[in-house]
């Protein structure tokens, strides 16, 4: 597999038989929010324009270290991942831009899913000049609007409509999944407690499935850190967040806890390295791609114990209601980890990293 090398002993030995495993399998769905960066635009417009190639494919010497980096991974283990991919950007990009991205995706076998940025809606002139990008906070019935407009979008692009939603920053409420269910929406991974609680206390899930409005909701999976940085603190399941020991020890620790499935979310822009909001000096991010690739390794490996399953046949299945598992990092992974996202942060990629 190109840019990513896999420490495969290590993880061969962390699902051995001998293990405590319970004997019903984990579903895991691996999110992948899709879209576009407004790329300092905002804050000064005469110097710097959204760019949508960039944050999403990647390309990097001809070929792409993001997006492409991520369905090759994906295909080479025989795993299907959920891209959420946004829409309200179309007010600045040409459809074909993103959609010539998600008709790939579906050729690839994988699911597409909706995802908003109301943000976006600011390029569409005076109307919405002054909109933020916190879905919690739109009127209901222009949320509906979004949704239906997205939703056709899609269905345009690959066939199909979504039928899952995540909303941009995980801003969430109520209302939300109000608006969710009028536009015939079944399913959101809208919560993330770890980037941004929920102002209302009842929807602040760490994980696990539920029921609002409605609509289910599979959170994505956090844990509290023990780390030197953020002790304590909410942190998710995320490839650029977390090393994958911490990863695959904490998926562990959902299936013997008898949870029936975990969320994963990640972007393709995590998969690469740049300067400025212009995305200069593009490159490789080969600590993240290693995880990623250690992470559908070890999903295969153990494929007794753990399924992946893409939101769509989650949605289309159903899933009953369940509590989230209390998971809780460990200090030394924790820690182990936080010097090397620091290093990575701050230097060129290094030969042992991957």
């Amino acid at each position: 597999m190109r840019g990513a090398a896999s420490n495969i002993a290590d993880i061969d030995r962390a699902v051995a038989p001998g293990d405590l495993w319970q004997s019903m399998r984990t579903k895991v769905a691996i999110t992948v929010d899709t879209e576009p960066s407004v790329a300092g635009a905002f804050a000064d417009p005469a110097r710097y324009k959204p760019l949508l190639h960039e944050p999403v494919w990647g390309a990097v010497n001809g070929r792409s270290e993001a997006l492409g980096f991520v369905v090759d991974t994906l295909l080479a283990h025989g795993l299907t991942a959920s891209f959420f991919v946004e829409t309200v950007h179309l007010s600045c990009f040409p459809e074909d831009a993103m959609g010539g991205y998600v008709r790939w995706l579906r050729e690839k076998g994988q699911d597409i899913q909706l995802h908003l940025h109301p943000v976006w809606s600011r390029f569409e002139g005076a109307r919405y000049a002054s909109v933020n990008d916190r879905c919690r906070e739109l009127p209901e019935d222009r949320l509906v609007e979004l949704i239906a407009a997205g939703s056709e979008r899609i269905e345009k692009w690959c066939g199909r409509p979504p039928l899952c939603l995540r909303t941009g920053n995980f801003s969430v409420s109520t209302s939300v999944y109000r608006a969710m269910r009028r536009a015939g929406l079944k399913l959101g991974s809208n919560v993330c407690l770890a980037v941004a609680p929920p102002k209302e206390a009842a929807l602040r899930f760490s994980g696990g499935v539920h029921r609002v409005a409605g609509v289910t909701e599979l959170a994505v999976t956090c844990f509290r850190d023990r780390g030197p940085v953020g002790r304590g603190r909410y942190r998710p399941l995320q490839v650029s967040a977390c090393s994958f020991d911490e990863l695959r020890d904490l998926l562990i620790s959902v299936n013997r806890a008898g949870g029936t499935v975990a969320v994963v979310v990640t972007h393709p822009f995590e998969f690469v390295k740049w300067s400025g909001p212009d995305f200069s000096r593009l490159r490789a991010n080969t600590v993240v791609q290693r995880r990623f690739a250690q992470l559908c390794h070890f999903l295969t490996q153990a494929a007794d114990r753990f399924e992946v399953v893409p939101m769509g046949r989650i949605a289309e299945a159903g899933i009953e209601p369940e509590e989230a598992v209390s998971l809780h990092g460990r200090a030394l992974s924790s820690t182990l980890r936080a010097v090397e996202n620091f290093v990575n942060d701050r230097f060129p990629p290094l030969t042992w990293m991957g």
